[in-house]
């Protein structure tokens, strides 16, 4: 007959190899990971303001009227340079906004609220950003937003160019984050 032992836990020295391996593994794997939970939050954030865009146009369009994004701290108002803190899109029914405090007035309506970034900032090229009942952007000139990590690593930044036509497209490569 075989006589078996029962494995009661763990001896000191075993336990210290197990946290030595893990203490390892996270040292080669956690800078690794951060740069992959950066990236992936700079790319769900500039699809988030590339979908308030185009719900921008699309309502411009739909209503008939001018539509504007612009940058908001307050979820209410614009603010210039901004828009880290958030962004609304609004019907600016009297045509004066202008990316300033005091854009969104009485008879214009706010569409959508966007939160702040929980990381990184957003640099707008503009202080807002129109569009017209055709759905065309009211800029002289393609503008561009920048969104840049927190730790400013401009592999991990995106950005989104809005052409003279209002569409905006994402770029991720070539980006100056410093």
């Amino acid at each position: 007959m075989m006589n078996i032992h029962k494995i009661k836990g763990l001896a000191a020295i075993e336990l210290m190899i197990v946290v030595g391996v893990i203490s390892i593994l996270l040292a080669v794997g956690l800078p690794g990971l951060q740069d992959t939970i950066a990236r992936m939050e700079t790319n769900s954030q500039a699809k988030s303001l590339v979908a308030s865009l185009n719900f921008a146009r699309s309502e411009a369009i739909k209503r008939g009227r001018l539509v504007s994004v612009c940058g908001s701290a307050s979820s209410t108002d614009c603010a210039a340079d901004a828009w880290s803190d958030g962004w609304i899109v609004f019907v600016d029914a009297n045509e004066d906004a202008d990316g300033a405090t005091g854009s969104v007035d009485a008879g214009d309506e706010v569409l959508r609220v966007h939160q702040g970034l929980r990381n990184g900032t957003l640099e707008f090229t503009a202080d807002l950003q129109q569009y017209d009942a055709q759905g065309f952007g009211t800029n002289a000139a393609a503008a561009t937003f920048l969104l840049c990590p927190e730790d400013d690593n401009s592999l991990n930044a995106q950005s989104v160019e809005i052409s003279m036509t209002g569409r905006g497209r994402r770029i991720h490569e070539g980006l100056d984050c410093s």
